[in-house]
This record gives C-alpha cells, sequence and structure tokens, in this order.
C-alpha cells in the first residue's frame, strides 16, 4: 500500500511540476554563453526597383545645390539658401534607374545607400558641381510583421542594417503565444518570393542565416503555437484547461483517499 501510496504522490509530483515549467523553446538565443562570438555576416540594405529615395544636394553655391534639389523648396536669408523639408523624391524604375536633373538616367538598383551617394557626388563633382556633397534618405522602404505579436503592422526602415531581432522588436516582440522555434520570413527575389524559417531559440542559426538582417519588403510571420491553435477553436482552451484540472482533483482526491484510508 505504501509503494502504491508514494508512486500516486510522485505521479501528482511531476504533473504539477509540469505544468509549471518554462517550455525549452520559449527563451531567445539558447546557445549563446556570456562572452562567445558568432561571425555573422554583414549585409546592408542595396536599393531594389520600385524603392523611394529623397536626394539632397548641398554646396557652397545654394543656386547651383537648388537645380539638383528635386521638390526642394529654396528661399534666400543673407546669402544663404534655406529650404523646407518636404522633398518629392526619386523613384527606381524598373531598370534600377532615376532621372537626375542635368545628369540624366543614373542606375542606382543594386548600390547600398552609401554606394549610392558616392556615385552621384563623384558624377556630379566630375560634371558640374566640384564641391557637391549628396546624402540619401529611404523614403517608402518598409517590412510587414504578422502574427504573434504585440504590434503587427508595416515599418518604415531608416537605417542600412536592420536585424531580425531589432525588427521584432518594433512591432512589440513575440507573444507568449507565438512559435520562437519557427518565425518565418518571406522576401522578394526578382519576380518570385522565397521563404526562410528560422528558430530564434537558436543564436548561430538565427545571426548565420540569409533573414539576421532584414530587407525591404520582408514579411515577417509568427505562427501560433499550440494554445493558440485550441483557442481557435470553440472552447478548445477553456475545454482543456477545465480537463486539465478536473485531472488534477481526481489525482488529489485518490491521494487523499490513500493516506488517511
Amino acid at each position: 500500500m505504501k509503494t502504491a501510496r508514494h508512486i500516486v504522490i510522485a505521479l501528482a509530483a511531476a504533473l504539477l511540476a509540469g505544468s509549471c515549467t518554462t517550455p525549452r523553446n520559449f527563451n531567445y538565443m539558447q546557445d549563446l554563453a556570456d562572452g562567445e562570438t558568432i561571425a555573422a555576416p554583414v549585409a546592408a540594405i542595396r536599393l531594389q526597383p520600385g524603392d523611394e529615395v529623397n536626394i539632397l544636394v548641398k554646396s557652397k553655391d545654394p543656386l547651383m545645390s537648388a537645380l539638383f534639389n528635386k521638390g526642394l523648396a529654396t528661399t534666400m536669408n543673407a546669402g544663404q539658401a534655406s529650404g523646407t523639408p518636404y522633398m518629392t523624391g526619386y523613384t527606381l524604375d524598373a531598370e534600377g534607374t532615376i532621372d537626375f536633373p542635368v545628369l540624366g538616367r543614373l542606375k542606382l538598383g543594386g548600390l547600398t545607400r552609401t554606394e549610392a551617394e558616392r556615385t552621384l557626388q563623384d558624377k556630379l563633382r566630375h560634371d558640374q558641381l566640384k564641391d557637391a556633397n549628396v546624402t540619401i534618405e529611404y523614403k517608402n522602404l518598409s517590412y510587414t510583421v504578422m502574427g504573434e505579436v504585440a504590434r503587427p503592422g508595416i515599418y518604415y526602415i531608416s537605417k542600412d542594417a536592420l536585424t531580425l531581432l531589432e525588427a521584432l522588436g518594433q512591432a512589440g516582440d513575440i507573444g507568449v503565444l507565438g512559435k520562437r522555434d519557427s518565425v518565418m520570413v518571406v522576401r522578394q527575389q526578382g519576380q518570385q518570393r522565397k521563404a526562410y524559417v528560422v528558430s530564434m531559440n537558436s543564436a548561430r542559426q538565427l545571426m548565420t542565416s540569409d533573414v539576421w538582417y532584414i530587407q525591404q519588403n520582408d514579411v515577417i510571420y509568427v505562427k501560433g503555437n499550440d494554445v493558440r491553435a485550441r483557442q481557435s477553436t470553440s472552447n478548445g482552451n477553456e475545454t482543456r484547461s477545465i480537463s486539465f484540472w478536473m485531472s488534477v482533483v481526481s489525482l488529489l482526491t485518490t491521494v487523499a483517499i490513500l493516506i488517511f484510508k
């Protein structure tokens, strides 16, 4: 009798402990130790057809600068040109080119923002404006986050390198009902879309994957875990909870009978 009683007590303890443990796939980057380094690829946003950018040209000659600053309203104040922050921008066509004043068609597709600035600046200094300084800003580059995050939606890209962790952080992080071990990133590659699945639990897999750095037009989808799947059915989660606690009560009742019999 004592053996049966001990077995039932052990089962009860295991059941209650199991209901309180943290799932193995909950925490991020579980394989990363203190001080450990991982060689992650370095990748910056590269301009693509359909991207829109703002281009600002500065020089000591404000009138010449105004010639190249499309849509920037300039006024003269004490000999200095000033302008409103509004700019109409340039959209890369299907070939990745823009039509720039005086210089004509320029190909920026495939270049990083720094490379595009340098290309345009060198061309201006060689042909038109010897002291030209060029600044390019992203205007419509964005990515989408869907699924089990705090704030799903469309988010704009403002810097050259944005990691998947940062992108999810912008959306308020993955919720408790999201699957961290199979986050999907759908990426446009030419006329096709390619799906990548990565585990946030593994730093090595995450940081060495092709989607460690987000690109414009990426769609990040966080799947729901089993609890979320049950909640999608009518009273699924409530039914499970009731049956679970009924089992616990039944087990505890059996334990009490064996102990006090």
